[in-house]
């Protein structure tokens, strides 16, 4: 009986890297959705960009905007943003910012393009192929113990 521990853990990896692709596609279906449910759009204006260090050393992006909805009244709001957003955008640039109309409070930047359905469609496939292939692997490290 014959182990191949080499295969086992390529499958551990694949299995791995499967999973974080899944969960990229429940976050982009999640942000996807999260747009669609805000009907209203108005254009904000950056006021100010900041970064918060997180323990691991790694951060946190946030921009503070402002922007006026159908009713006219001004609202402010600091949103997280990915590094790629934080680093083009500059104070006193402006971007599409989705709000919900019953309640403007509640409102996300966009800055390029809206999250897509295909992102979502296209990481569920890669973590599929991930998790398949190294479901395939396990299999044929512990078949070759059989014979």
């Amino acid at each position: 009986m014959k182990v191949s521990f080499s295969g086992i853990i390529l499958g551990f990896i694949s299995v791995g890297v499967g999973c974080f692709f899944l969960a990229g596609t429940w976050g982009a279906y999640l942000d996807h959705n999260r747009v669609q449910e805000y009907s209203g759009q108005a254009v904000g204006h950056v006021m100010k960009k900041h970064f918060q260090t997180a323990g691991d050393g790694g951060g946190n992006f946030y921009l503070e905007y402002w922007f006026l909805p159908s009713n006219g009244s001004k609202i402010g709001a600091t949103s997280g943003i990915s590094k790629q957003q934080w680093d083009a955008l500059k104070v006193g640039d402006t971007l599409e910012i989705r709000y919900d109309k019953s309640n403007p409070q509640r409102s996300i930047p966009l800055y390029g393009r809206s999250p897509s359905l295909v992102l979502a469609f296209f990481m569920l496939v890669l973590g599929a192929v991930f998790i398949a292939f190294g479901v395939s692997r396990f299999l044929t490290s512990f078949s070759s113990m059989k014979k």
